[in-house]
């Protein structure tokens, strides 16, 4: 049987087979039920694992200027689309 360390947090780690038997994947919630001494876990909503490839090209960027230096994404300001969004409404609108 597997077992699990208490920390100071009150937190544990589920150990990894049976994270993987279960299909438990980061942000899965589950439930803590007190059944006169015995403590079941019960899993109430699974979370489908994430993929990062599926957000790519999510934000267009104009190509850069022939001369201009290098873009940074420190200088990216993601504000700055949504401002451009909603002027493009507002004329639309009109």
């Amino acid at each position: 049987m597997a077992a699990a360390t208490l920390t100071e947090k009150g937190q544990i780690v589920i150990p990894a087979d049976i994270r993987a038997r279960y299909e438990l994947t980061p942000g899965t919630q589950v439930e803590f039920v007190d059944e006169g001494g015995v403590i079941r876990l019960l899993v109430r909503r699974r979370v489908a694992p994430s993929d990062p490839q599926a957000g790519y090209g999510m934000i267009k960027i104009a190509p850069s200027k022939a001369g201009s230096t290098a873009r940074r994404l420190s200088e990216f300001d993601p504000a700055s689309l949504l401002k451009k969004s909603a002027l493009k409404r507002k004329r639309d609108e009109k």
